[in-house]
């Protein structure tokens, strides 16, 4: 125990974490999180990050798979916007996430990484894009503020 104590007091030992591996690909339009890339893809400073903490046995959760899916695939030009996913009941969910039921989004805005927005709005395409256009610290490249999709010049 005495060994233990002094590694843990100079700093050598690890909590303990529960997670998942981490993904050797994560190239799919929604980022999947594990507790030991949380702050790497979350809490990533310069953006603006929507996280589903889900169960893979929950029905909801699956309802809302091709939906968040399509919303990513949607959002795939705009830098500054990720959309993230984590099976909360393989990983360890940090403060200040709260997460009583699935599944639970929340939106964690660039520069307020401490205090992120809990999601409560619908579960359509639509809901997700207008609520992310007037919510992004920075107005997207698609859309404007109301969801509206921008027209291209051709």
């Amino acid at each position: 125990f005495r060994t233990w104590l002094t590694s843990f007091l100079a700093g050598k030992e690890e909590a303990y974490l529960k997670s998942e591996e981490v993904p050797i690909a994560n190239d799919e339009p929604v980022k999947v999180v594990v507790a030991k890339t949380f702050d790497e893809i979350v809490n990533d400073p310069t953006k603006d990050v929507l996280i589903e903490f889900y169960a893979p046995w929950c029905g909801h959760c699956k309802s809302l798979a091709p939906i968040y899916d399509k919303v990513a695939q949607a959002l795939l030009k705009e830098n500054d916007v990720v959309l993230a996913k984590m099976d909360a009941t393989a990983n360890d969910v940090p403060a200040p996430y709260e997460v009583s039921g699935f599944p639970t989004l929340y939106f964690s805005p660039k520069g307020a990484k401490k205090s992120p927005k809990r999601y409560n709005g619908g579960r359509e395409h639509d809901d997700f894009i207008k609520y992310l256009s007037a919510e992004a610290t920075s107005e997207m490249q698609g859309f404007d503020r109301s969801g509206n999709a921008k027209k291209s010049d051709l």
